[in-house]
């Protein structure tokens, strides 16, 4: 993995002090570099329970995260009882305070002090407290609440324990008592608020809810030293077969963006953590993690959208330098890789390579198979890929795919801009060449004048009748005519039948005999797409359309974050849920927030068409904004 001066200087600058740090737990703090960790655990004797690591099944709501650790709170329960945890940090000192909200008799709260990452620290008790020592510094980790000593206790490693019946307070180097670590958490969380992007109403709700399914799974790549935000920590443990961390492409290029809102840092790290997962072929893979790549197949090309619209943002040119090389190899890769009929139209695949014995597992996961070119699309059991035909010695789908060809197009005139930026002229021209050569594939082979709509096409000449939103990705690149963009909208897009209604947009139409089993991609609403199609709706200028789907969008997703407090990886359809039981919908999925984001950009949108930022009319049900980042300030829009 290569990683620039520039990347590896904004990592170490980020990678300090006390945070969340550990994938394993949203209970443990970890002190960088020091690689000191502290984790809070609940036990309860006469049970013979034990909380461990908590992850998802012990979040019972997630509460505000700084994006520089100063302040956290999450709600955990265990066995029937509800604990608030709350900490802040300064510099080299912690304080944690635990609030039992729901009592579980005989429950007992330990910290428990153990080094991480191959640390090499000597921890040992000194009288009520543990110290720590790397050999140059000295850590103190000390009780203020009076400690306990039940009768069972599973924790192995060095720990300080309390009885959980009462508001608990551990420290670290600090001599702080119980009313001082009160003043330094509610003013570490008065500051967070007062300073990071916020706003009332809905918006607020949702801004909060942006803010925390990005910094919650935030962690530490220990291998690489990086900080990276997964989609959700509890993917990077799903089946154990990613380490300490997975990145999957464009839902973090998305991450990225949205960092935008919070902190440019972030933001950057988090769009340069992606481009390092780069293949030797070239590719920016389906996913990167701590034990290998998807070297067999990509994903949606959206990185060079979201990096110039941070560009915009900021207006950093250094950062489009340091991004575009990559993202031109992988233009050049699709392209070079993915026409396999030579007709000019890109299809998807999953090739398989000659890999080492610590890739073998991506080797074997579906790699050169059907499903491994269907998790190409991103759209991994979408109904348009049932009819499609898997070529067993191409290893693709004999398909022409409308969504890949239009992001490509999109692709493209982005990465002209860029090249445009810095004065590479002739990568410039070659981007536009193969831009203007693929729009008028896209126009001529694959619009069905029977349907009134693109289609994908199958190499025998068919078009294939399944309708998805993807098929709107061709207003997204601009390439639709007047007569044709009517049809799209009026026939399809607004049509009650098939993609408008009460909650949009359906990944595929209302009338398509998928779209009743509402799972996954089949039938149900995802960010991303919606976000991508409302990028066409506001390059075309139509905000009667862009206001009515951002303002169902983020009533859908307010609605499940009142309800559950989830940020949904997917929304029902025909209910507007998320993360219902029997579904594979995480409640806790960054890219959900993406409805969130849309709804910023109604008000400030960051115009990467008309290469400016754009001050919108703010409609009446959406309220001012406060601390938004632009430039080297942040703005207020009331």
């Amino acid at each position: 993995m290569y990683i620039s001066q520039r990347s590896k200087e904004l990592y170490d600058k980020i990678a300090r002090g006390w945070n969340t740090w550990d994938v394993q737990s949203v209970t443990a703090h970890v002190y960088l570099p020091m690689k000191l960790r502290i984790n809070i655990n609940f036990f309860v004797p006469h049970l013979n329970a034990c909380s461990g690591n908590s992850l998802w099944d012990n979040v019972e709501s997630f509460g505000e995260h700084s994006a520089d650790g100063s302040y956290t709170e999450v709600n955990i329960k265990f066995a029937g009882g509800i604990y608030k945890i709350e900490t802040s940090a300064s510099g080299k000192e912690l304080v944690i305070r635990i609030t039992p909200v729901k009592e579980r008799y005989n429950c007992f709260a330990a910290a428990e002090v153990t080094e991480i990452w191959g640390s090499k620290l000597q921890i040992g008790h000194d009288n009520d407290s543990i110290v720590v020592n790397d050999g140059n510094e000295c850590f103190t980790v000390r009780s203020v609440t009076e400690k306990a000593a039940p009768k069972w206790n599973p924790i192995t490693a060095h720990s300080l324990i309390c009885k959980a019946d009462r508001v608990v307070y551990f420290t670290v180097n600090s001599s702080k008592d119980a009313r001082e670590i009160d003043e330094m958490i509610e003013e570490g969380r008065a500051r967070w608020l007062s300073e990071t992007i916020s706003a009332e109403g809905e918006l607020g709700e949702g801004l909060a809810a942006l803010r925390r399914s990005l910094l919650w799974n935030m962690v530490y790549d220990s291998v690489n030293g990086r900080v990276v935000t997964p989609v959700s920590r509890n993917w990077c443990k799903r089946g154990g077969r990613f380490g300490d961390y997975v990145l999957f492409e464009w839902d973090t290029f998305f991450a990225a963006m949205q960092y935008g809102l919070i902190d440019k840092d972030l933001a950057y790290c988090t769009m340069f953590s992606m481009l390092e997962e780069i293949t030797p072929e070239g590719m920016i893979p389906n996913l990167g993690s701590a034990v290998g790549w998807s070297r067999d197949r990509s994903e949606p090309q959206v990185g060079s959208m979201c990096a110039w619209k941070l560009y915009l943002q900021f207006g950093d040119k250094w950062f489009i330098e340091e991004c575009f090389d990559r993202l031109l190899e992988w233009n050049r890769w699709r392209f070079r890789e993915r026409d396999f009929n030579g007709d000019g139209l890109l299809e998807l695949a999953s090739i398989p390579w000659e890999s080492d014995p610590d890739e073998e597992i991506w080797n074997v996961l579906e790699c050169g198979k059907r499903q491994g070119a269907m998790w190409e699309s991103g759209l991994d059991n979408s109904p348009m890929w049932d009819r499609a035909v898997f070529n067993e010695e191409k290893h693709c789908l004999e398909l022409s795919y409308v969504g890949l060809n239009a992001l490509m197009v999109a692709d493209c005139e982005i990465l002209e801009k860029m090249a445009a930026l810095l004065g590479r002229e002739e990568e410039r021209k070659e981007l536009e060449a193969r831009r203007k050569s693929l729009a008028d594939k896209i126009n001529t082979e694959l619009w069905d004048e029977k349907t009134g709509c693109y289609l994908n096409k199958h190499w025998s000449g068919e078009f294939d009748p399944c309708l998805s939103l993807t098929h709107f990705y061709t207003i997204t690149a601009g390439i639709v005519n007047e007569e044709r963009l009517d049809l799209l909208l009026n026939e399809h897009l607004l049509n009650e039948e098939e993609f408008w209604g009460d909650y949009v947009i359906p990944n595929v139409s209302r009338n398509d005999p998928s779209f009743t089993e509402q799972d996954y991609w089949r039938g149900r609403i995802w960010a991303p797409t919606n976000y991508i199609v409302g990028q066409g709706i506001a390059r075309i200028k139509r905000t009667d359309i862009w206001d009515e789907l951002v303002k169902k969008g983020l009533d859908m997703f307010i609605q499940c974050w009142r309800e559950k407090g989830v940020v949904g990886e997917n929304y029902n359809a025909i209910t507007g849920e998320a993360a219902e039981k029997g579904k594979t919908s995480d409640p806790f999925y960054h890219w959900g927030a993406l409805l969130v984001y849309m709804a910023v950009e109604r008000i400030i949108y960051f115009n990467q068409w008309e290469d400016k930022v754009d001050m919108q009319d703010k409609p009446d049900w959406l309220s001012g904004i406060k601390n938004i980042p632009v430039g080297d300030k942040k703005i207020n829009i009331g």
